[in-house]
């Protein structure tokens, strides 16, 4: 015969179980978003080279400049600041004259996924790449750089409009009428005085 306790245990049972599967949920929650952070900027990188060399590290920015391919292997350029995120022509902040990039060495097959890269006239694809970062790399003369093991393509890069600035122009135009202008009074005086001397 089951004691008082016993029965209170098991009566005690069906409601642990939404308790501890609220928990796991919870849990699940709370290790997600770290997995979103384990990224390192590429500042943070050059702050703490000693401390990152040699480690596997995931950086996350815009694809820009050009591929430059190597046999099986290629060159990118990754930047993840903040023109990385939203540039000037798309109402970004204009925080600095300095970009912060990397350099990237990478499968050539890899790279095929990015059709754009970004410039004066491109945004960027959004990449998340993984691989070990070398604060002098013996490989590549000494640069630093970070050797790929996966590349992931985020976002496609797109074409983005620079619209022509007309009120600069008409600024232009109407400050060199005033100075023509002044240009011009300045010589009908000129030439008064000296027919009075």
């Amino acid at each position: 015969m089951a004691t008082r306790r016993e029965k209170g245990l098991r009566q005690g049972l069906p409601a642990l179980v939404p308790l501890c599967a609220l928990l796991i949920a919870l849990a699940g929650v709370l290790v997600g978003p770290a997995r979103a952070d384990d990224t390192v900027q590429v500042s943070q990188l050059v702050k703490d080279m000693r401390k990152y060399d040699g480690k596997v590290v995931t950086i996350h920015g815009e694809a820009i400049g050009d591929v430059m391919v190597r046999g099986t292997y290629a060159w990118i350029t990754v930047n993840d600041d903040r023109y990385s995120k939203k540039s000037i022509e798309e109402s970004g902040e204009l925080i600095g004259m300095s970009n912060s990039g990397i350099g990237v060495w990478v499968l050539e097959r890899d790279t095929r996924d990015i059709k754009i890269y970004g410039g004066y006239k491109n945004k960027g694809a959004e990449v998340r790449l993984t691989g070990v970062f070398n604060r002098a790399c013996h490989e590549h003369g000494g640069d630093t750089d970070i050797h790929a093991t996966s590349l992931e393509v985020l976002k496609p890069g797109y074409p983005f409009s620079h619209p022509f600035p007309y009120d600069k122009l008409l600024t232009v135009v109407l400050l060199t009428c005033a100075i023509g202008l002044l240009w011009y009074w300045r010589g009908i005086k000129s030439k008064r005085y000296a027919k009075q001397e």
